[in-house]
Order: structure tokens, then C-alpha cells, then sequence
């Protein structure tokens, strides 16, 4: 695989004015986050199993890297209030994005401004947070019908045991949330709506932050790169992030 480097001395970094030097890297850095967690996120789903553990515990460990990359997406929301909008920069780089970029961005403004949009209220409670309170876990347990049964796996290897119990109760608050009624079966549907606005916002940042990169890279770098090459990587689809493992580190 062929990649494009651009060397930026430390020279032209400190000609560039400080409100766009943190921005630059600041956005970088979020850039990075996301795309190693939509790839932790698309590898848990490529499990592909019949046993019914493995599908609870593979589901499980999607839905903890989700709430992760959905409190990601809420903090470079704020990243973008702070270092966007607020020091005018979006007043210079804005005109001079591509149209789907702007769309992107329209589309960001959109999802955010909205008072009770997913991705905050799970950041708020979930993401980040071990946020429900002792009274909303046991009126929660206490509602639950006396018939429903729990359960939690045992192994000798700590990163092998799944405490499913914790998981199917939070994700029964998280339910709430997502406007999907509270029951059994619409597990998996809530998590693919959680996914899906994850998905989406994820997509809105790159190309947007990737349309003001190439701006920022423009203005005070000009694009002079050597091409450089890597191994050929893995086929994504190949790629899979298993929950349960065996053997022992070297």
C-alpha cells in the first residue's frame, strides 16, 4: 500500500497562528480516535457465530466500543464550539471547503443542536460515566418480571469472564434512550440505532475535519509529499476482534 508523507518542520508549525495550530492538532488527534475505534467496532461485529454466548458476548463488547466512540463524537462536538467556532476560524475555512463538505458540516450542526440528540445523552450517562444511579438500578430491577432469569461466566482468566447481567441491565436504560421499546428482542435494535447514528456522525467528522485539513495543509504547508510504502494490510473484512481468547502472552 502506497501512502503520501508531508514533513512539516518545526519552523513552519510555529509560523502558523496559535488558534489554528491548536485546532490542526487537536483535530488530528480526534481523527485518529475515531478511525481506530469505527475499526475496533466494524472487527467485534465481524464474529460471525451460532453459539449464543459468543453472540451475547460479541454484542456486549460492540456495544461498550459504541458508547466509547459516541462520547468521542459528543467531545469533538465541543472541540469544534471551542476551536471552530468560537476563535472565527469557521468564518476563513468554511468558504473554502468542497460542497459535500459543507454538508457534512451542516449535517453535524443539525444532529448536535438538537436537544436530546443519542450520542450526548450517551455520552453524558454512558460513555464516559457509570452514571445510573443507585435508585434508577433498583427501580429498574424492581420492575423487571420476577420470571426473568440472569447470568453471568465464570473463567480462570479474568478477560475471559462476561458479567452479562451488568451489560443486559444497562442496556435496558440505554433502551430509553434510543426511543426502541424495552424488551428482550429489541436489544439488537437499539444497539444498530445507537450504531447507526455513530456510523453516520463518524462519517459527517471525517470528511468535513478532512476537508478543513487539506484547507490547513494548503494555507501553511503547500502539498510537497513523498510517496512512502507499507505492507499490504489485511482485508478489512478479514480483521475480527474476538471477546473470548486463549493461549498465553508471550
Amino acid at each position: 500500500m502506497k501512502l503520501l508523507k508531508v514533513e512539516i518542520p518545526k519552523s513552519k508549525l510555529s509560523s502558523v497562528p496559535k488558534n489554528e495550530r491548536v485546532f490542526f492538532v487537536q483535530t488530528g488527534n480526534l481523527l485518529n480516535d475515531l478511525s481506530m475505534l469505527q475499526k475496533l467496532t466494524l472487527f467485534s461485529t465481524n464474529v460471525k457465530t451460532a453459539n449464543q454466548i459468543v453472540h451475547m458476548a460479541q454484542n456486549m463488547q460492540t456495544l461498550s466500543l459504541i458508547r466509547i466512540q459516541a462520547g468521542k463524537l459528543h467531545e469533538g462536538w465541543q472541540l469544534l464550539q471551542k476551536n471552530f467556532f468560537a476563535t472565527k476560524l469557521s468564518l476563513e475555512y468554511e468558504k473554502e471547503l468542497t460542497a459535500p463538505e459543507k454538508e457534512d458540516l451542516q449535517k453535524l450542526k443539525a444532529y448536535f443542536h438538537k436537544d436530546k440528540n443519542l450520542i450526548s445523552l450517551i455520552r453524558n450517562k454512558f460513555a464516559f460515566h457509570y452514571y445510573p444511579s443507585s435508585t434508577e438500578i433498583n427501580q429498574l430491577i424492581d420492575g423487571l418480571r420476577e420470571e426473568e432469569i440472569f447470568e453471568i461466566f465464570m473463567s480462570e482468566f479474568y478477560g475471559n469472564c462476561v458479567f452479562s447481567m451488568s451489560n443486559v441491565l444497562i442496556t435496558y436504560l440505554i433502551l430509553e434512550y434510543t426511543g426502541v421499546e424495552n424488551t428482550d428482542e429489541n436489544t439488537d435494535k437499539a444497539m444498530f440505532k445507537l450504531l447507526r447514528d455513530v456510523t453516520d456522525v463518524t462519517r459527517w467528522f471525517g470528511s468535513f475535519l478532512g476537508g478543513c485539513l487539506l484547507v490547513f495543509t494548503k494555507k501553511h504547508l503547500g502539498l510537497k509529499s513523498t510517496e512512502v510504502e507499507i505492507p499490504e494490510p489485511t482485508n478489512i473484512n478479514e480483521v475480527t476482534l474476538p471477546y473470548f481468547i486463549s493461549g498465553e502472552r508471550n
